[in-house]
């Protein structure tokens, strides 16, 4: 029998082991380890100031130094890398810490219910969390921390998704209505960087208020309406001559973006433009790893339904809902594309 390469060996081993990265990073972003060493904690203060096992305390800081998160030197002198300083800082601005602990306590506990999902056809992981309504979205509704957790996170994850305020063909449009806009972090991107523009955002009413709060802590509320919609079953506010569909679409089955084009052009008649930013693997489905951890996502727990589907599948569905691509911007370097279409 022919051995392993080492190479092989060290690719099996990847992915085996992939979920222990997972793990030290979500354990120090709880413990704010990186916030302690930017205070100036050496190796011998860290475990007392976390309040820690001294011993576990050790490995944590094997973990994080394999990770090439943190440097120790000779002395004991901890120093965070630039990318821990950046966006593991739980007070940066560019902060991803809130998308750490949605990933852990969310996406990751969930997601260890896979095979049961494929088993069942059911996402099965939602039986982390209590309720019974058949989507995540539906119990975090009632369970407000889990809610908070779950926007606070997806709001530091599009805060460092800047490709999609590039798109030029927003600056054509007056009014937007953002879909499934959540807690306004789009609305409030997109006005700061197109001040004429004006926002119309709808979504679930417990999503609302933290919308409201947050756009009016940014003073944005003259140009912001908030309203309590559900995209499916309710009429749209009238008087946008854009609609943008933001980490939202990717969430449904086929059948369900499909319902929510042909109500974009509907509700867009024969002008306007419509505005679609996605997680999108390659159009072979090959990846990458991004659009797979979001797809088993959506599967397992979020909807049971949908994926990161490739851009042909979505120029296919708004082409079948009477519309025509004119624009689009390729993120694959972030597993993203954005369209645009009239």
């Amino acid at each position: 029998m022919e051995e392993l390469s080492w190479e092989e060996w060290q690719s099996l081993c990847e992915m085996m082991n992939g979920y222990i990265k997972t793990q030290v990073l979500s354990s120090a972003c709880d413990l704010g380890v990186f916030d302690a060493i930017e205070r100036g904690a050496t190796l011998a203060s860290l475990p007392r100031q976390l309040e820690i096992d001294a011993h576990g305390c050790r490995v944590l800081v094997l973990g994080l130094k394999q990770l090439k998160l943190i440097e120790v030197d000779d002395t004991g002198k901890m120093t965070n890398s630039a990318l821990a300083r950046r966006c593991l800082l739980r007070g940066s601005a560019q902060s991803m810490v809130p998308f750490v602990h949605l990933n852990d306590k969310i996406q990751h506990r969930a997601c260890l219910h896979f095979t049961q999902a494929l088993r069942e056809g059911r996402n099965a992981g939602l039986d982390e969390f209590p309720g019974d309504a058949p989507t995540l979205y539906g119990r975090m509704a009632v369970d407000p921390a889990l809610e908070r957790l779950f926007h606070d996170g997806m709001g530091a994850y599009t805060r460092l998704s800047p490709r999609m305020m590039a798109v030029k063909e927003f600056g054509e449009v007056t009014r937007l209505l953002d879909v499934g806009g959540g807690d306004g972090t789009n609305a409030i991107r997109l006005c700061e960087r197109y001040p004429s523009l004006k926002v119309t955002l709808i979504d679930l009413p417990s999503v609302i208020e933290k919308a409201r709060e947050n756009i009016r802590a940014q003073g944005l509320s003259d140009r912001v309406t908030c309203e309590a919609v559900d995209m499916f079953t309710d009429s749209w506010p009238q008087g946008c001559d854009g609609v943008i569909f933001s980490h939202v679409l990717e969430i449904f089955s086929p059948e369900k973006i499909q319902f929510l084009y042909q109500k974009s052009r509907a509700y867009l008649r024969d002008a306007g433009q419509l505005f679609v930013w996605s997680l999108m693997c390659d159009d072979d489905e090959t990846g990458g790893l991004q659009s797979v951890k979001s797809s088993l996502y959506f599967v397992t727990v979020a909807s049971g339904q949908g994926m990161a589907y490739p851009a042909r599948d979505h120029i296919k569905w708004l082409n079948d809902a009477g519309f025509e691509v004119t624009a689009e911007y390729d993120a694959r370097t972030i597993d993203h594309c954005a369209l645009v279409a009239r």
